[in-house]
């Protein structure tokens, strides 16, 4: 409880829901399986803006000195918690968000809803698990909360452009929207495994809270 207080103060989960209403309310759909690569994709840029002070929460109130003086199995314990309480709160906004398109825009229905369902929510699960950590590790290696958010939103802007489709196929985040898996193309699970091997990696690069410097702690917010 004491995490969920720390990570999801009011204002970010009233923003989040606001969020996905808006999107629901203004981005057409025609189809169910549109629903699926949209919210992939803007659920990542939600997850990036939320995240990025996962470690830089108590600094106003200066209860940062206190979290840097524990053993650092337990800064991290810490660390891992906001990560898990952030990750089941925004995939939850997930599934509101694609029963909100359902809803709200009533698409053409082809069948297999719950098979399409599914996999969108997995596609999605691993969209915020890389940009739940990759803003946090920017924020962590320059000290600055806004310049974070700026590197990550330009990445994943790059990843969503046509550019996107010059990398190679394991690194093609956000392919799942171009997939068609009516015709058994299932090459965007490489990019979405890649996208949980680089979460991984960030989550166990940022390290504990003892590793922040002055500056750092400083030059944040």
């Amino acid at each position: 409880m004491k995490e969920i207080k720390i990570c999801l103060p009011p204002y970010k989960m009233i923003c989040a829901f606001f969020f996905i209403f808006i999107l629901a309310l203004v981005r057409g759909v025609s189809a169910v399986d549109e629903i699926g690569p949209t919210i992939d994709t803007y659920i990542a840029l939600l997850t990036l803006v939320l995240c990025a002070d996962t470690c830089y929460q108590e600094i106003p109130g200066g209860a940062w000195e206190i979290l840097a003086i524990k053993p650092g199995k337990m800064q991290r314990r810490t660390i891992m918690r906001r990560f898990a309480v952030q990750f089941v709160f925004l995939f939850c906004v997930a599934a509101a968000g694609y029963g909100m398109f359902y809803l709200l825009q009533q698409p053409f229905i082809a069948g297999r809803e719950l098979s399409q369902f599914l996999t969108a929510m997995a596609a999605t699960a691993a969209s915020i698990v890389m940009f739940e950590a990759v803003p946090v590790f920017f924020t962590k290696i320059t000290g600055s909360l806004w310049g974070s958010v700026g590197a990550s939103a330009v990445l994943w802007f790059f990843l969503i452009s046509s550019n996107a489709v010059k990398l190679p196929a394991f690194l093609q985040i956000f392919a799942f929207g171009g997939s068609n898996m009516e015709a058994g193309d299932m090459s965007w699970l490489s990019g979405k495994a890649a996208a949980l091997v680089i979460g991984a990696v960030c989550i166990w690069a940022v390290g504990d809270f003892g590793r922040h410097t002055v500056r750092k702690k400083k030059g944040c917010r």
